[in-house]
Order: structure tokens, then sequence, then C-alpha cells
């Protein structure tokens, strides 16, 4: 009879229990993203509650994937009343929550390889990975969106977005190239997923969000250079896929009592 060792056994059900690990990381990322945009525009006084965000419809994306959530602030009648300080603060302090979480998680409480619990080290990758898809979002895939925040960020304080995209889409580059070299490898030793097949799973499901799900918003564009950037974002799926399988599903796990 085949003894299966315990740790493997709880890699497949990190496998199995994936989908869940990825929506409760998406929510805990996302809310404080908006709460974060609306606290500022109260803080700075352009809205007078900083509850008050819009949630959607109630249809089932928007429950499970916070497709109709906003931060529900008065962008025109801001811009309008000169108040163009307070708008840049408030698009600033959306990605800023995502900027901030992402270094604590990255860099002072790195659970995702420290951790001795694999469920906390999984959720704490997943966590991580979200603030990086939240950033990434934002530059490159939305900076030329008429109805995204860059936008309004670029109308109150006059910028160009060839500006944004070579300065904070650098940034994002870097962030994302630590993702695949480091967090990735080691999140997945520290789970305990060490079989090929399960580090081949996270690896696609990882470049398949990030690079394909969301690029949607970029693709949903009227523009040509944010269907570009989408499309190019879609292309890098198999890229970066095939340019990290030997290394990170074939690369020998971490030696484990």
């Amino acid at each position: 009879m085949t003894i299966v060792e315990p740790r493997t056994k709880t890699a497949g059900w990190l496998l199995l229990t994936t989908p869940a690990f990825i929506l409760l990381a998406h929510y805990v990322a996302v809310l404080p993203h908006e709460f974060g945009h609306s606290f500022m525009a109260w803080i700075t006084g352009i809205k007078s509650d900083p509850l008050d965000i819009e949630w959607g419809d109630g249809s089932v994306g928007d429950i499970l994937l916070l497709r109709g959530i906003d931060e529900n602030v008065a962008y025109k009648a801001a811009l309008a009343n000169g108040h163009n300080w307070a708008i840049a603060a408030t698009v600033l302090a959306g990605p800023g929550m995502n900027a901030l979480m992402y270094l604590v998680i990255r860099f002072a409480v790195p659970l995702w390889r420290t951790s001795s619990r694999v469920v906390v080290a999984y959720f704490a990758f997943w966590f991580l990975f979200m603030n990086i898809a939240n950033l990434y979002d934002y530059v490159p895939i939305r900076v030329w969106a008429e109805n995204g925040d860059v936008r309004q960020w670029i109308r109150a304080m006059h910028t160009s977005p060839w500006w944004i995209y070579a300065i904070v889409g650098t940034l994002v580059l870097c962030v994302i190239v630590d993702f695949y070299r480091t967090v990735l490898p080691q999140s997945l030793d520290a789970s305990g997923i060490d079989a090929p097949v399960g580090r081949g799973i996270v690896l696609a499901t990882a470049t398949a969000l990030l690079f394909a799900y969301f690029a949607i918003p970029g693709l949903a564009q009227s523009d040509n250079v944010s269907l570009f950037i989408g499309r190019t974002s879609l292309l890098l799926v198999p890229v970066v896929i095939v340019s990290n399988w030997r290394r990170i599903v074939n690369s020998e796990a971490l030696s484990h009592p």
C-alpha cells in the first residue's frame, strides 16, 4: 500500500481550494484600496461620508469578483471647484494602500516564506499577488483609460501619461520580476507544493490572472494605446509561463525533515 506523506496531502488540499484563497485575497486587497480612496477624499474635503462607496448591483460577479465596487468620489465636481491636490491625493491613496500592504508582506512580515503553517504561507502568497495585480491594473494597463483613476490624476496635475507609464511602470515591472524570481518559488516551497504538477498549476494560474484577467479593464477601453497594452499583456501569458517553467516548476523544493 502506498503511503501518502502528510505534506503531499496538504499540498493537494491547498491546490483544490486555490479559488477560495484567490477570492479571499482579492477581497482583502481591494477593500483597503477602495476605502483608501474614499477616506482620503473625506480627509481632503471632497467627500462627506468616507463609508459611502458603491458595491455594484448585487450580481454574482459583483459579489464574488467585486466588479462593481467604486470609491464613489465626485471627481468632476472636485476638478471644477479647483480641488486638484485633493484629487491627486485621493487617486494616490488607493494604489498607495496596495503598495503599503505589498511592502509589509514582502519585507516586514514575509509570511509567504517564513510561516510554518502552509495555509498561512499560501494565503500570504495570494494576498501579496493581489496587491501586485492591483498595481499592474493601474500601471501600465489603465494609464490611458478615460474613465480610470490615473486619468483623474492626469487631469488634476496636468501630467503626461508617458511619465506615469515610464516611471511607475518601471517600478511595477521590478516588482513583477521579483515576484517570479523570488516570491513565487519560495512561496511554493513554504506552502509544501513540491510536485511539478502543483507548481505548474500555481505558476500558470498566477500568470493567467495577472496578465490576462487584470488586463481586461484595458481591453475594455476604446483608445488604441490601452488596447495595445491590454493585448500585449495577453501575449505575455505563454511567454512568462514558458520562461519561468524550468526554474520554478522543475526546481528542487526545500528539504524537509
